[in-house]
């Protein structure tokens, strides 16, 4: 059968981790070989691992019936939320114990309940041996949509390259604006290789990518168009069906980029952002403004280096040495 919906249990009050599977059915992947789910790629699409960023699990329900209908080859094992618990509670963290799963990967089966729930997650996706892991996330508003490209840290010299490579062209097939991470220092030092995808780079050896579009806490509907788009692309360049994803309206394609801090205030205040995501500054370029409450301009926020705004900040009141931002630098080459 092309669908079937298997659970993961791990004592959490939202119940079980559903998992759907699709694979051709008979007819469509005539031609393609059989059984087809044998004769193409694996894939893993996880959503919701933030329980306050939903985008990825309305773009789950809107593959199911796509890919039922257009998969040629492969199979591909969706996880519609790895964090039920959170998204019912409109909350980014596990809220039993108000960890952030996304850097408790591959968890631990007598640890804290983030923990537990990551070692279900981990045990169940591995097991099925993908060849990719995409992982859906959500940014804040008016964000510009991205691939994200994690940093294979745990690898050296030419299989560090392979791998990074093979993500990258991944990410590049999902028609949005490609990004490496943070440096190696501050990848780990925010323990990014904890991450789902970070883990499934360093220690599955799994090419991954992370799809982040629109904003928290909503479904936003253009959001999860944009990431059915790039989901299908990038089955796509695997040879599993026939829907490349167009260049995103607001794709910045040159590059190499990365994921930065962005400049930081210096003085507390009101932010005004006066820089779009998306739109190449020049260092010093205004990105933002502090103001007081009587509207005096207190600080013009300006950039460090060249780049853009890839996400501004999800705050209207900031403190002195907090981000305006996130920022987009060149990659070194």
């Amino acid at each position: 059968m092309p669908r079937s919906v298997s659970r993961v249990s791990y004592g959490g009050r939202g119940g079980d981790l559903h998992v759907v599977t699709i694979t051709p059915n008979a007819a469509h992947a005539k031609g393609h070989g059989t059984p087809a789910a044998e004769r193409g790629p694996v894939v893993v699409v996880t959503a919701n691992v933030h329980g306050d960023e939903c985008t990825g699990t309305g773009a789950v329900i809107r593959l199911l019936p796509l890919l039922e209908s257009e998969l040629l080859r492969g199979a591909v094992h969706l996880y519609p939320s790895l964090n039920p618990d959170g998204l019912e509670r409109r909350v980014r963290r596990v809220p039993e114990d108000d960890q952030d799963l996304n850097r408790q990967f591959p968890g631990d089966p007598t640890g804290t309940p983030a923990e537990r729930l990551a070692h279900a997650a981990w045990t169940d996706l591995s097991a099925r041996q993908p060849h990719l892991l995409i992982d859906l996330h959500a940014d804040a508003p008016g964000a510009l949509p991205y691939a994200l490209v994690d940093r294979a840290v745990s690898l050296k010299s030419e299989a560090r390259s392979n791998i990074e490579a093979v993500s990258l062209a991944a990410a590049t097939a999902s028609g949005l604006t490609v990004m490496h991470d943070y440096p190696d220092d501050r990848y780990l030092r925010f323990r990014l290789d904890r991450s789902l995808s970070g883990a499934a780079l360093n220690r599955l050896r799994v090419p991954a990518v992370t799809v982040e579009a629109g904003p928290r806490l909503v479904l936003d509907t253009e959001a999860v168009d944009v990431t059915v788009r790039a989901v299908l692309g990038m089955l796509t360049h695997l040879g599993m069906l026939d829907a490349p994803a167009p260049p995103h309206a607001q794709r910045i394609s040159d590059g190499p980029w990365r994921r930065d801090n962005g400049p930081r205030a210096s003085t507390t205040g009101l932010l005004l952002p006066r820089a779009r995501a998306g739109v190449r500054l020049e260092r010093g370029a205004v990105v933002a403004e502090v103001r007081g409450f009587s509207g005096a301009l207190l600080e013009e926020v300006r950039a460090d280096s060249p780049g853009f705004v890839l996400a501004p900040a999800e705050r209207s009141h900031v403190v002195a040495g907090v981000s305006v931002c996130t920022w987009a630098t060149a990659e070194p080459s």
